[in-house]
């Protein structure tokens, strides 16, 4: 075979050897990613190196005498060119004999190497995790590290720096457009809100942490993902099942109308599905009475009662917080689905949890650039609380707390400047390169930088006149529905047939998109409620956005 360079004879002063922690090779793609330190690499083999000694010794074409993570390097190999990053990344590998399924978790061997050195390894069970996001060619796993090879047994890990499990998530990003969204959006969270029994569960932590790897699995290069902690029990300290439920955890995992508080659906105890939510704590019992008895306060109790009892029924720091907080990052998926309810313990109250927060800062659901700003987000739950206008209630907590966060929180440099530190660390590290090179949908655009931070200033504009101000409102006794009060309602979803769309307001129109943007329905509204016939729309997923001359309301609606 004919050499495309010279060869050369390796010797200890012009050759760079890696150690196998170091360096991983995708054979297939003729690409090479090496994650030890670049700066102790230039310190410990100076001068120009010809070849670069990993499994086999490689030829570099022209000598390097320089390593940085900010480039790309031609190395050959048997007359094969290989492209040649380093990284500063940790780089995890996932290996298996079986294909990797959406359920069951199937048997696989983990690694992950660090730029120190340090190299965790287990035996785990993975498994494709979401639920739309399992429509992408990128796919986000759910891992369990298991004490053999059978699962019998677990084994907890604490990796790279983030709690100690055996539970952990690998977030594809897909449709985050930067692969930026979800890790800002969770940093943010944390900074904002803190759990109310903190002082009793000092480890008890309101959000989860996240950090990047580079993924390999098979040898084959899958790109960036995010290592994410849990939402569970052991995350928010919730206390422990003890002869009956004590703590409790609910994850709002579908578009039902107890998620949303606009339904309340009969109940069954031998299920952990339950009007959009899924049981989660304790899982020696499913018992869905206390939920229920929470849905149905909210959503039917005389004003008189629910004006008296929502704080002692739902924390109220955290009900004013992640209102805020939905309505900051304008995630329209969150609302009702993606979120998590949690309770304490017996006696109280129960509280928000975020997840899955991808469709935020003018990206959606389905990482699609959505331009609004001048909305407001809201649930059944919070219909009702803004219609608390006593001198200490919802609203002038709302008010209190955004004026407070907006001092040196939620600013508009301090927010971009998230999104900048994230994009330099990737971008210094040349991800965005290899992640274009292995997913050819990858819409990485530098000027999205510049579209978050106008988008930013614009919603922080509308939201300081929403929120910085005393707003007026009529008194609680005589507050109307909660659909009266945001004249806008959709159901049932998910829907069949017909979808019915309630709208209390003298001009409406509804648009119906389909998941790549296409209208495929639109209809002006009478006041009151208006049936559309849907039964001509092929079964999925679309985007349902109702335009009042006063607000503009986005939902995602199922047909089938």
């Amino acid at each position: 075979m004919t050499l495309l360079f010279p060869a050369v004879q390796a010797t200890a002063g012009d050759t760079l050897a890696i150690a196998p922690a170091y360096y991983h090779i995708d054979q297939a793609h003729h690409l090479i990613v090496i994650n030890k330190s670049v700066a102790a690499l230039n310190t410990e083999s100076p001068g120009a190196k010809t070849h670069l000694r990993l499994d086999q010794t490689y030829t570099f074409p022209q000598p390097q005498a320089v390593w940085q993570t900010n480039v790309s390097y031609l190395v050959e190999l048997g007359g094969t060119p290989y492209k040649l990053y380093f990284t500063a990344l940790p780089v995890a590998h996932i290996s298996t004999r079986h294909a990797i399924v959406d359920s069951p978790s199937v048997y696989a061997q983990f690694s992950l190497s660090e730029s120190n050195g340090t190299v965790t390894q287990s035996d785990l069970g993975v498994e494709i995790r979401g639920a739309y996001s399992q429509s992408f060619p990128k796919k986000s796993f759910e891992l369990s590290f298991w004490n053999d090879t059978t699962g019998a047994v677990s084994r907890d890990l604490s990796l790279l720096g983030l709690r100690t499990d055996n539970k952990w998530n690998l977030q594809a990003l897909y449709n985050e457009p930067m692969r930026l969204n979800s890790k800002v959006a969770n940093e943010l969270w944390k900074e904002m809100h803190q759990v109310y029994y903190k002082s009793a569960e000092p480890d008890a932590v309101s959000g989860i942490a996240m950090t990047y790897v580079e993924l390999f699995v098979n040898e084959e290069y899958r790109g960036l993902y995010a290592l994410t902690e849990r939402v569970d029990r052991k995350q928010l300290k919730l206390k422990k099942y003890s002869n009956g439920i004590k703590g409790e955890l609910y994850k709002g995992s579908d578009w039902g109308g107890a998620v949303t508080f606009t339904g309340l659906p009969p109940f069954d105890n031998t299920s952990d599905i339950w009007g959009g939510f899924e049981y989660k704590h304790p899982e020696e019992e499913i018992n869905w009475t206390n939920l229920y008895n929470f849905v149905s306060f909210v959503k039917n109790s005389p004003n008189e009662e629910f004006y008296r009892d929502y704080a002692k029924r739902f924390d109220i720091t955290s009900a004013v917080d992640y209102y805020l907080f939905l309505n900051l990052t304008r995630a329209a998926d969150n609302t009702g689905k993606n979120i998590y309810i949690a309770k304490y313990k017996t006696g109280d109250p129960y509280f928000y949890v975020p997840w899955d927060l991808d469709g935020v800062f003018g990206n959606n659901w389905a990482g699609q650039p959505d331009t609004v700003t001048t909305d407001l987000l809201g649930n059944g739950f919070y219909d009702r609380l803004l219609q608390d206008c006593s001198p200490t209630g919802f609203r002038a907590l709302v008010h209190k707390r955004w004026v407070e966060l907006r001092k040196n929180v939620i600013t508009q440099p301090r927010i971009v400047e998230k999104f900048r530190a994230n994009h330099a660390y990737l971008r210094t590290n040349n991800v965005y390169e290899r992640e274009g090179s292995t997913w050819s949908g990858f819409p990485f655009d530098e000027a999205h930088l510049t579209f978050i931070g106008a988008w930013v200033q614009s919603r922080l504009s509308y939201l300081d006149g929403a929120f910085g101000q005393h707003q007026q409102c009529a008194s609680v006794l005589s507050a109307t529905s909660a659909v009266a009060a945001t004249g806008v309602q959709l159901y049932p979803n998910p829907a069949t047939d017909f979808l019915s769309v309630e709208a209390h307001t003298p001009e409406a129109e509804v648009i119906l998109r389909d998941i790549s943007g296409k209208i495929v329905l639109q209809a002006r509204l009478k006041s009151g409620s208006t049936t559309l016939d849907v039964r001509h729309l092929a079964k999925g997923l679309y985007v349902a956005t109702v335009l009042t001359n006063k607000t503009v309301k986005t939902e995602k609606i199922l047909l089938r």
